[in-house]
């Protein structure tokens, strides 16, 4: 929210007075935010939670307990009836919503954990559940099972997402962006994408930014390329992979992570003699490590909080974590937030994307995709690459 007029003075401490902020209601129906200058990607960024409105009368009365279930105040299509915290929520159409609404669902259970990861399987199969999101739930080798088995009710929604490998460039060998290159040009994303992981992804083949968002640019990513790859190792002083430092890539243990790392140790010993271990953590533990330590090598993916390149090229913090710098790059990201012509935008981030891929500080690697199972009674259920849930909107036949 820094582009807000006085923003990022205020948060940062440099004033107090919150009137200096850019935001004030000048009536009960008005809301009038100033920017610190043009924001193009600024009207998406008005539809991230962090900018809903929350009832002050409320959070004053209840301090941290606001959100407790007797004291969540809500104005959605639906309210909270239930919440067993890390275990279920059940969810009851609101009859006070005004906004549009398609469907006719009139409650909604959502359940977040079972005591194995198959008896997700068996309550769908036993219609205890109308909805299973596999991605979310199950080990990679069940996603087969599952698609083959359902096969009529398997669904794969594509989603704005990208996955990649990064660097921390400010310390050897992946200071040198020669090594960095010689890592991207040994990887084989194809097979990584429709072998390894059974095209439950697909190749990154372009930049950054995903399929699906404007600002794409299809087909500028490195390729595979071993010979070459051996030869800039080898003019970085590290001939055949020798003399190469022991390092670590770190990852979370999510299936296609875990399935992701193995594939890239293996090339990379294969296609450049380089030995790489790993180690793979909880989700919660791999954000705490990085928080506090850059790796040389991780494992990471940005999902899009709004359609706009600005979120991965300039928000995503794989800036942060590897400490990659390039004036030109900035100046790109910088011009394209403050110009109003979308077309240029585009073409700014288009030529970040591409300096991105050519400096290499990360490799996207693959593009993620959703995967649920939904009940044939379920005739409706729509998505999108932001969303997989418009409970509104949902339709459930008789059966």
């Amino acid at each position: 929210m820094y582009d807000v007029r006085g923003a990022r003075a205020y948060h940062e401490g440099q004033v107090s007075d919150p009137d200096l902020v850019g935001v004030r209601a000048v009536d009960e129906r008005t809301l009038v935010v100033e920017l610190e200058g043009p924001t193009g990607y600024f009207p998406h960024v008005l539809c991230l939670s962090s900018t809903f409105p929350v009832p002050r009368h409320v959070v004053e009365a209840q301090g941290r307990a606001w959100t407790e279930l007797g004291n969540l105040v809500t104005n959605g299509p639906f309210r909270l009836m239930s919440w067993e915290r890390g275990e279920s929520m059940l969810l009851e159409r609101n009859p006070t919503y005004h906004g549009r609404s398609t469907g006719n669902l009139q409650q909604v259970e959502l359940w977040f954990r079972v005591a194995e990861p198959a008896g997700w399987l068996e309550m769908y199969e036993e219609n205890m559940l109308e909805i299973l999101v596999l991605h979310f739930l199950l080990p990679l080798a069940d996603w087969e099972g599952a698609r083959h088995r359902f096969a009529g009710e398997f669904v794969s929604v594509p989603g704005l997402h990208t996955h990649f490998i990064g660097f921390d460039v400010r310390r050897p060998p992946f200071d040198d962006p020669r090594v960095r290159r010689a890592f991207a040009l040994a990887i084989d994303r194809e097979a990584l994408a429709h072998v390894t992981l059974r095209g439950f992804a697909f190749p990154a083949t372009g930049g950054l930014v995903p399929p699906g968002m404007p600002g794409h640019s299809p087909g500028i990513g490195l390729p595979c390329d071993p010979e070459q790859a051996r030869l800039l190792l080898a003019e970085a002083g590290y001939p055949a992979g020798q003399g190469f430092p022991e390092l670590e890539v770190l990852s979370t243990d999510k299936p296609l992570f875990v399935s992701t790392v193995e594939n890239l140790r293996t090339q990379w010993l294969y296609n450049l003699g380089v030995e790489i271990s790993s180690k793979c953590l909880s989700w919660g533990e791999f954000l705490d490590r990085l928080s506090w330590e850059s790796p040389h090598i991780w494992l990471a993916g940005w999902t899009a909080d709004y359609p706009d390149p600005d979120n991965f090229l300039r928000v995503a913090d794989w800036r942060r974590i590897g400490g990659w710098r390039n004036d030109r790059y900035d100046q790109l990201i910088e011009d394209a937030r403050r110009a109003m012509d979308q077309g240029e935008r585009m073409r700014m981030y288009q030529q970040a994307d591409q300096i991105l891929l050519e400096e290499a500080p990360i490799l996207p690697l693959w593009h993620y995709r959703s995967h649920l199972l939904v009940k044939p009674w379920v005739s409706r259920y729509p998505t999108s690459p932001m969303r997989l849930w418009f409970w509104k909107d949902v339709i459930l036949e008789p059966h």
